[in-house]
């Protein structure tokens, strides 16, 4: 038997031993009878070296040994969550992706049977927040918001590998964004902004949530489908990119329709068009694709749920499971559609072939235009 050739535990098996192992009655007990055992034995040698087969009594030890620690991290999985949860959003107070994720926190408790707290870490397009939650441990205790700016459009300084250490858990948005002008300025189409932009090239800002995101995307392959130059101005999150637009700081922006709606029904903003193709629920009927004046232009926005790689795979399944059945409630749905997006979940597998496949549309477009996100 395999068992006949345990010789001696290597360090880091027993170091691991000590830290997953979580009820050592059991080995003690058995340790204490093999002990027994052995005083009583007149074949028991002064010290175990190298080389020495084990007898039947110790066998017995190294099974239950062996037995307990495999079988411990199975017990933990099944026990998790046995204390709050925290959910990292990437962005300030405010904005579509906060919003969103309250929406869900809540439902989301009850699921788990622990609280999901949020957790606001901005900066840097959404990419602060996400090494923030890589530092915790992958123990399915930390989860991030995660959006395309902080993983597959991140650029190559940020302090991770962006494909190898965030692991999909669910989708959980996908959405348009508006393009929005200060009513106080001559944009009554989006004829007229393009128009504006060819006689003053360079001289009209658009407010984004950060450089290197989906928003510098959009407002990139804008620039590329009008024949124009409009300037990016980076804000530290939506919310306050929204103020930016209202208070007339920049002239357009881009920005998610979910924080947008309530400000043009107010009459603080005008919309000038909307990013997807996609006729999502929630979107007014006078509200156009930019694709209607600009032929194949399309972003759909989406936001999702990951965490530190190596987080055990049956705590992301089950996460993902619980985030699915929230998603799936009518209250919470209802609450999606108002702000003009689509609340849609998925497995992890879905999410991640879905990441691979919007990170090579996206990188092909950049390497074929010749131009860097920063």
């Amino acid at each position: 038997m395999l068992i006949d050739r345990i010789l001696i535990i290597m360090p880091s098996v027993a170091e691991r031993g000590i830290q997953q192992i979580s009820d050592w009655r059991n080995v003690v007990i058995v340790g204490r009878a093999l002990c027994t055992r052995a005083r009583d034995s007149s074949r028991r040698p002064s010290s175990i070296a190298p080389g020495t087969l084990l007898g039947p009594a110790a066998k017995l030890f190294v099974m239950a040994l062996v037995s307990a620690l495999f079988s411990a991290p199975v017990l933990a999985d099944d026990a998790w969550p046995t204390r709050p949860v925290k959910l990292v959003v990437p962005f300030p107070p405010g904005g579509g992706a906060d919003r969103m994720a309250r929406v869900i926190a809540a439902p989301l408790s009850q699921r788990l049977g622990q609280p999901v707290v949020i957790e606001n870490r901005s900066g840097g397009a959404g990419t602060v927040g996400v090494a923030a939650s890589l530092r915790a441990p992958a123990d399915g205790y930390t989860f991030v918001w995660c959006t395309p700016a902080a993983q597959y459009l991140a650029p190559p300084t940020v302090p991770y590998q962006p494909m190898k250490d965030v692991a999909p858990v669910s989708l959980t948005v996908v959405g348009t964004y508006l393009l929005v002008a200060n009513p106080s300025l001559p944009y009554r189409t989006l004829e007229d902004l393009i128009a504006d932009a060819k006689r003053h090239p360079g001289a009209i800002n658009y407010a984004i949530a950060g450089l290197g995101g989906h928003g510098q995307l959009m407002g990139e392959f804008f620039n590329q489908k009008a024949g124009i130059k409009l300037t990016p101005t980076p804000y530290a999150g939506e919310g306050p990119a929204l103020v930016g637009v209202i208070g007339g700081d920049v002239q357009v922006g881009f920005i998610s329709s979910s924080i947008v709606l309530p400000q043009v029904a107010a009459g603080k903003l005008r919309v000038l068009g909307a990013t997807s193709e996609l006729r999502l629920r929630g979107i007014p009927d006078d509200i156009l694709p930019i694709a209607h004046t600009l032929p194949g232009y399309d972003v759909t926005a989406i936001n999702y749920i990951a965490t530190r790689a190596g987080t055990p795979q049956p705590i992301i399944e089950r996460m993902s499971r619980a985030i699915n059945e929230v998603l799936s409630m009518p209250a919470i749905k209802a609450q999606g559609t108002e702000g003009g997006i689509e609340l849609v979940g998925s497995t992890p597998q879905e999410l991640g072939a879905r990441i691979i496949a919007e990170r090579k549309k996206w990188h092909e477009f950049l390497q074929q235009s010749h131009i860097e996100l920063k």
